[in-house]
């Protein structure tokens, strides 16, 4: 289903002139980055589907196959950083979150400046202490399938981030492994990336112990990660940028067990700076058209404090 409407082509569902838009400049963004034979930073966009009305009963029941086809023995270190964090008598939801506070503290665990490259495979960002959010997203996605959880991608093309849906309790809950957030419903049952794209105040009615989880990644040592202002920023960038009305949010299946499938190239410098510097320049002009708040640009601008619930 879509599959003419996937990939390099999902903004063809796109109704919005603003946010079809934003979608085109991102794709030329990570091609001026990445290059058109990116490997698997670029290979991943090719089962991508944008989540809306039209598709958000598809990429809900059917999209991604819930049995785990994973082969133990396969990715060994993978598995051992699932051993050190999975527990016998855990559920699922308490799995999910144990390896979400590994891939957030990647960057203390590598051996290696993990700005000074990037690429590789997911062993390859363990070792690295990587902390990009497509790079740490696709190891969380392979973590959480070792330990028995089907999980996908989730992209938000406009603000320029990737994230994950992790199935448990019986439902598919947004997770940002790289920022450590992993909200709720006001019933306290995992949120879906439906739920708080149609409820983005849903970040706002959070339990106190949603946000002891949370790590600003711009800040990486120190008490100032805990400060209340850098958490609450992180909040409203969720509900007001990730989650925007013309944000163009998309979901998309990667699989530990499909390892062969994808590249691993390494890089130090952009493929194209030119094109990617174009791209960088007029999505900062379509988000402040689409009407992107003004911290986004400038994280000074934000004075909002922390409402939990």
């Amino acid at each position: 289903m879509f599959e003419s409407e996937r990939g390099r082509n999902q903004m063809a569902l796109i109704d919005d002139p603003l946010t079809r838009r934003g979608c085109r400049l991102w794709l030329e963004r990570v091609l001026g980055f990445y290059g058109e034979q990116g490997g698997v930073d670029v290979e991943v966009i090719d089962d991508q589907i944008i989540l809306n009305e039209k598709t958000v009963e598809y990429l809900y029941a059917e999209y991604t196959p819930p049995e785990i086809r994973y082969v133990g023995g396969a990715r060994p270190m993978l598995e051992a950083v699932v051993g050190e964090h999975v527990r016998a008598g855990m559920s699922g939801r308490e799995k999910a979150l144990a390896l979400m506070r590994r891939v957030r503290d990647n960057q203390d665990c590598g051996l290696a400046r993990p700005d000074l490259f990037n690429g590789g495979s997911e062993e390859d960002l363990l070792k690295r202490g990587a902390l990009m959010c497509n790079e740490v997203s696709r190891l969380y996605v392979c973590l959480c399938q070792i330990a028995g959880l089907p999980a996908r991608l989730q992209c938000s093309h406009i603000s320029g981030h990737m994230m994950t849906e992790v199935y448990t309790d019986g439902k598919w809950g947004w997770i940002d492994p790289m920022k450590g957030i992993a909200p709720v419903t006001d019933d306290d049952r995992p949120a879906g990336t439906w739920e708080l794209l149609t409820d983005p105040k849903l970040f706002e009615r959070q339990p106190r112990e949603i946000w002891a989880d949370c790590r600003p990644p711009h800040v990486r040592f120190g008490t100032e990660q805990r400060d209340p202002r850098n958490i609450a920023a992180e909040t409203a960038r969720n509900r007001d940028c990730y989650f925007h009305p013309r944000e163009a949010v998309a979901i998309g299946n990667y699989f530990v067990w499909e390892h062969h499938r994808y590249t691993f190239p390494w890089r130090i410098a952009p493929a194209d700076p030119e094109r990617l510097q174009r791209a960088r320049i007029e999505e900062m002009r379509n988000r402040k058209a689409a009407g992107w708040p003004d911290y986004y640009f400038d994280d000074y601008l934000f004075d909002e404090e922390l409402k939990t619930r």
